[in-house]
């Protein structure tokens, strides 16, 4: 009789293993699934009032600010201003680590934006080489999946010789040399895609 039970036993613990295992495996699947970097992203030393401004884009594209149907959207690029003129220069390096393109392309425009920063070329070099997350970039109705270097050379120093020339009045300077803006250009045409 004791034999009978102890084979009862191993007959239902052969049978629950295996669902209990696919269950656990089930569990996990999902939990990791769902995971994003950004969730222990360190926001110390980044205020309240920014981080909740810049977390908009993690979710939501860059504009030019011209929506579909030719619609002006200028909240949006008056949201992106204040964060690039109220973050500090240290809140904005520190945003360029954050995994996600949209969020470190504000952040690398806002050093850029910033007089006083140094260090613009390695800054951009930098942002070239940073190809882990894209820029969601929207012009009217069309949306382009962007590199960070792509969008900053691009859309926002506007010296890729390789597209249409914008209009001079367009242009911002931002404080580079003519040797700069080449030395750029090389590594931005020359990068490994």
């Amino acid at each position: 009789m004791r034999k009978h039970r102890n084979k009862n036993k191993r007959s239902r613990f052969s049978i629950l293993f295996p669902i209990l295992t696919i269950l656990g495996i089930g569990i996990i699947a999902v939990l990791t699934s769902g995971y994003e970097k950004s969730w222990t992203f360190n926001w110390n030393g980044i205020e309240k009032n920014i981080q909740d401004s810049i977390s908009v884009y993690k979710y939501q594209s860059i504009s030019s600010g011209i929506g579909g149907n030719e619609r002006a959207m200028p909240e949006e690029i008056e949201s992106r201003k204040w964060i690039m003129q109220n973050a500090t220069e240290s809140e904005l390096l520190k945003l360029t680590e954050f995994p996600n393109g949209n969020i470190k392309a504000i952040a690398y425009e806002g050093l850029l934006r910033k007089k006083n920063f140094k260090n613009k070329t390695e800054l951009i070099s930098n942002a070239i080489k940073d190809t882990v997350y894209s820029v969601y970039y929207q012009s009217g109705c069309l949306g382009d999946k962007l590199e960070i270097g792509e969008y900053l050379v691009q859309n926002v120093l506007m010296i890729d010789d390789r597209i249409p020339p914008f209009r001079p009045e367009l242009i911002v300077d931002f404080g580079l040399s003519k040797m700069e803006k080449q030395k750029i250009l090389n590594e931005f045409h020359n990068r490994k895609k």
